[in-house]
């Protein structure tokens, strides 16, 4: 069974595909994550959106516990962001821990300098973890990797959502363009789905204290 114990951490997953507007989406999200930064055991927030399909964003709300993030999802003001946000996009949401987190320097925002991967794993859940963090510590040796984050579904088995970053575009560039990093991805796709997206980096923000 998967832990929803409430003072543990979430991490919360959305997924847009905006049908309208994108500027005014973007005004309306900024709007709606100021307030998310504020809330009681926030911790801290990152958005990307995708280079090929700049009108899809992916957004990871990092809490300290879960009760902190049901007492804001019930807030009037949470609903009322919803409300004005629920026609223009498209969503998917899900529930994750962090399994394997690697921290080396803050990305630039405003660069293509993230790597999105969506994963399902089909078999041997920890065999694909190892691997991921072996394609970590290759990015390391290269220069300009700035860190990972593997997040772990708790609503949806086998399902992994991946976040790699650089210092900036052309680190990544870099990495993504080794043997190595296409052969360690063609091994972790031996035993998963994975579907991996390049994206720009639109903020990384922490909590308003």
């Amino acid at each position: 069974m998967p832990d929803r114990s409430l003072h543990k951490p979430v991490a919360v997953i959305n997924r847009f595909e905006v049908k309208g507007d994108v500027a005014r989406f973007e005004r309306l999200f900024r709007e709606h994550s100021q307030f998310l930064r504020r809330r009681e055991d926030f911790d801290f927030l990152v958005t990307v959106r995708l280079v090929e399909r700049p009108h899809v964003y992916a957004h990871i709300g990092h809490w300290r516990t879960l009760r902190g993030f049901l007492d804001t999802v019930n807030d009037e003001t949470f609903q009322l962001h919803v409300k004005k946000l629920g026609p223009l996009v498209d969503a998917e949401a899900d529930q994750a821990v962090s399994v394997a987190r690697v921290l080396r320097e803050n990305a630039v925002v405003g660069a293509e300098n993230v790597v999105l991967t969506q994963v399902t794993v089909r078999e041997e859940p920890h065999a694909f973890e190892r691997g991921y963090a072996e394609m970590n510590e290759h990015f390391g040796t290269l220069g300009g990797f700035g860190g990972s984050d593997l997040l772990r579904s708790t609503l949806l088995p086998g399902r992994y959502t991946g976040l790699q970053w650089w210092r900036d575009t052309a680190d990544c560039d870099r990495a993504l363009g080794s043997a190595e990093y296409r052969a360690l991805r063609h091994a972790l796709g031996r035993r998963a789905d994975i579907t991996v997206d390049r994206t720009r980096h639109v903020a990384y923000e922490r909590v308003i204290g």
